[in-house]
């Protein structure tokens, strides 16, 4: 047992090692160490700095809803309501391409990050928990302040209406909870494997490819992302009548738990473990 022990120990060094000495490769061993890098890069910024970056990650996903909801605006009535929505796809990549790109830090696009260097045995649970609670706070509040700043102005540009808002709060809102938990594992695992993707290669071209058709495809097929769902959802309880603060919060509990599931779990542990297979296999050979 001791053995083994030391063995794991080691291993962790070795890659924790590796994770600071990351060079161009798509071996799939360099590809965890740039991502445990990475989440451990984000682990060493202070929380004032995380706080900020995040609320200005929530601001800038917010250019995803304001085309959207343009989109919507502009096609209501002259294509079919479903059609219209699936052509979400097109427009949605904007706000994540300038999150991903502008080094903001999006829940999401974190939550396998962070988990690995934890699964690696770098940081704490604790520490883990602590980090995403101040991640999802900015998150949340720069797409809240988005939605107050954009309610007005868009009607007086000609974007779209705040009825426009309400009935897209209306399209994410009108399923059941299960639906909203495991759409929300979908997208979350989208967004996972986006990470581990992005750091398969430095191309800029080929890092704004993969946002554009990753991201692209929850917002096509309608998974529910839970920092745009935020501001759509905010939006709709502040400008409609029947949706409620508890319509709200429902939402962003399962979206975030599911995101997170989907990130944590089915993107970094399964990764971490196909890793941990594959070394254990080698040391025995």
């Amino acid at each position: 047992m001791k053995a083994e022990n030391k063995d794991q120990k080691e291993h962790q060094q070795d890659l924790e090692k590796k994770s600071n000495e990351v060079e161009r490769s798509e071996n799939y061993t360099e590809i965890l160490s740039r991502v445990i890098h990475e989440g451990e890069e984000i682990f060493k910024i202070n929380n004032r700095a995380i706080f900020l970056s995040a609320c200005i990650a929530g601001l800038e996903i917010g250019f995803s809803y304001l085309l959207v909801a343009t989109l919507y605006f502009t096609f209501e009535g002259r294509l079919d309501e479903n059609t219209t929505f699936k052509l979400f796809g097109l427009v949605y990549p904007l706000g994540f391409i300038m999150v991903i790109l502008g080094k903001s830090v999006l829940y999401t696009e974190q939550t396998s990050v962070l988990a690995l260097p934890v699964l690696n045995g770098q940081r704490s649970i604790l520490e883990l928990l602590t980090i995403w609670s101040i991640v999802i706070i900015g998150n949340l509040l720069g797409g809240i302040l988005f939605v107050f700043c954009v309610g007005d102005l868009a009607s007086q540009l000609n974007l779209f209406e705040k009825v426009t808002m309400v009935k897209i709060a209306d399209h994410i809102l009108d399923h059941s909870y299960w639906v909203l938990l495991l759409s929300s594992i979908f997208a979350g695992w989208l967004m996972g494997l986006l990470t581990w993707l992005l750091n398969s290669t430095t191309e800029a071209l080929t890092r704004i490819l993969l946002i554009v058709l990753i991201t692209g495809t929850i917002g096509f097929v309608g998974f529910h992302h839970s920092i745009v769902g935020n501001i759509e959802a905010f939006a709709g309880y502040l400008y409609s009548e029947y949706i409620s603060i508890g319509d709200y919060l429902v939402f962003l509990v399962l979206t975030l738990l599911g995101n997170g599931i989907g990130g944590a779990i089915v993107v970094a542990l399964f990764k971490y473990r196909i890793f941990e297979s594959h070394y254990a296999s080698k040391r025995k050979h």
